[in-house]
């Protein structure tokens, strides 16, 4: 039984992407507010309107000293200080849910995504 796993398991290992670190490589997105936006965008700058279910890296780039970047959902809730200009990484797990980005400050700015579950394994 064990012989017939290990090949198994070497498929499953090899088809996990991973970087030069040797950790499973996780999709970078990019989040930015100033003075009179906000957006949430992935690594080839599409608003992000649907992820699937998982571990993202976030770069934040806060560039207002009056607003602030502030995404909570599902076990989420993270924010940049107001009254700071900031770029910082968070690494976020996903559940499936709908999210929700804004300018505490500013209610007009805002952004909504949702997190879809993993599709079931082929």
């Amino acid at each position: 039984m064990v012989r017939l796993l290990l090949p198994v398991a070497a498929v499953v290992a090899l088809s996990v992407p991973v970087g030069a670190s040797g950790n499973a490589v996780q999709p970078t997105l990019n989040a930015k507010v100033t003075a009179r936006s906000i957006s949430l965008t992935d690594s080839s700058g599409n608003q992000v309107k649907t992820l699937v279910q998982r571990s993202y890296r976030i770069v934040v780039k806060d560039s207002a000293k009056s607003r602030n970047f502030h995404l909570f959902g599902p076990a989420v809730n993270m924010r940049t200080r107001v009254a700071a200009t900031t770029t910082r990484t968070w690494i976020v797990n996903f559940r499936p849910g709908k999210y929700v980005y804004r300018s505490d400050r500013n209610t007009k700015l805002r952004g909504t995504f949702t997190v879809e579950p993993n599709p079931p394994p082929a």
